[in-house]
């Protein structure tokens, strides 16, 4: 069964709103094995709703709509649902029934605008809407499925597996069983793993490459007979991925980078202290984004200024003047000394210029230094060079200082 989405409204097609409920969809329906084969966007417009309906009608069996149920003028699509199928509207006393108790369970006044989410083609079916006020409907026309649902993503969410699914599944008996993994890696640019991975293709398996900038991320899916045969295919391509990229792959379960490197801290029970000077507290912000971060994250300083990372840290105003805010042994002496202070087991800091000015010829724009201290090991740092915009720099250096955390606990600790 092929299967369509239709994302309909303004909002999306300005770019003022993402397209959120595509996004999940498609992963939901993909991690159970059907297939999704087109996406179309359209906004509020009735003749090209009608087009898209169309067109989804000839080449999908199953088409999901998703938007324009709304009480406003604008919310056109049980309308156009009507004119397509060539049947009128007509108040759904069930639909109008389960409004009315949404209405009374808010507290709010029924008004009659809101009565016209209770029309919808004659002889549909209703889709009960328990997390909002805009129930949905299907239809079917020559063999073709329609799931009529809300846009906002809570209702469509819920209405796409309380009806959607299972109606779904009851018409796809005996398709193919479906596994998918997120492989996720740092420090390679997508060619660089492409070219890597190259020949690791193999029947069953559908790699797709997924820039997240600054991170390169690999879907692998398998498709069998029974979900063991599936996962099985699923994970042998994963093990080849792993080594192939080495110490690049840093999650092989969709974990974030910093989810990965909070576990690597719990696990070996190590505490960690930040110094931030141009990520401007970024890294503690990935760091602190992770529930149950308290129990290694002992704190996060933002010494931008130089007298910050005298006063606060213990850098030697020598060094500064000396060799720069911006230097090998600046961010040592930032690293050593947040570690002192909180009394952390490790002590990283970072500092930096991150443009669009500041930069000179021997430092210039995205020098960054990132350093890391540790009571036995020892204090050590390493200079980078990144290029983009402020953001982007400040993205990639917070990207690197955790991915040094993971390496410096997978390898010392």
């Amino acid at each position: 069964m092929k299967i369509e989405i239709i994302t309909t409204g303004d909002e999306i097609m300005s770019g003022v709103t993402l397209d959120t409920n595509f996004h999940w969809a498609a992963e939901k329906l993909m991690s159970l094995g059907f297939d999704l084969r087109f996406h179309t966007s359209v906004g509020d417009d009735e003749e090209a709703i009608i087009e898209a309906l169309r067109t989804a009608k000839r080449r999908s069996q199953a088409v999901i709509v998703s938007g324009g149920l709304g009480p406003t003028p604008d919310d056109l699509t049980a309308e156009v649902a009507s004119r397509f199928f060539g049947i009128p509207l007509e108040l759904n006393d069930d639909a109008l029934q389960m409004i009315e108790e949404r209405f009374k369970e808010q507290g709010r006044k029924l008004l009659e605008i809101n009565k016209k989410q209770a029309y919808m083609p004659k002889g549909s079916q209703i889709l009960k809407n328990f997390w909002g006020t805009a129930p949905g409907f299907q239809c079917e026309k020559d063999s073709v499925v329609f799931f009529f649902l809300p846009g906002v993503p809570k209702e469509f969410k819920a209405m796409l597996e309380e009806y959607v699914i299972p109606e779904l599944d009851k018409r796809t008996l005996g398709r193919n069983k479906f596994k998918s993994r997120m492989v996720k890696t740092s420090g390679l640019r997508e060619s660089e793993v492409a070219e890597r991975l190259k020949g690791i293709e193999r029947e069953g398996v559908k790699i797709g490459y997924r820039p997240n900038f600054p991170e390169i991320h690999i879907r692998v899916s398998g498709y069998g007979d029974t979900e063991e045969k599936a996962e099985k295919m699923v994970s042998e391509v994963i093990e080849d991925i792993v080594f192939r990229l080495g110490e690049y792959v840093f999650s092989t379960e969709g974990e974030t980078l910093e989810e990965v490197v909070g576990k690597l801290l719990s696990r070996n029970r190590l505490t960690l202290a930040l110094a931030e000077s141009c990520t401007g507290g970024l890294v503690a912000h990935r760091v602190t984004n992770v529930s149950g971060s308290s129990n290694y994250f002992e704190r996060g300083i933002v010494s931008y200024s130089n007298e910050s990372k005298v006063e606060v840290l213990g850098v030697p105003k020598e060094l500064i003047e000396s060799f720069g805010a911006v230097s090998k042994e600046v961010v040592e002496a930032m690293a050593e000394g947040v570690r002192k202070l909180a009394k952390a087991d490790i002590g990283v800091s970072i500092s930096g210029i991150a443009g669009p000015t500041g930069g000179t010829p021997t430092k210039p724009v995205g020098t960054v230094f990132i350093g890391i201290s540790h009571e036995k090991k020892g204090t050590s740092s390493q200079r980078f060079q990144f290029k983009g915009t402020r953001e982007e720099i400040k993205l990639i250096a917070s990207e690197v200082v955790l991915d040094r955390i993971r390496k410096f606990v997978l390898n010392n600790v």
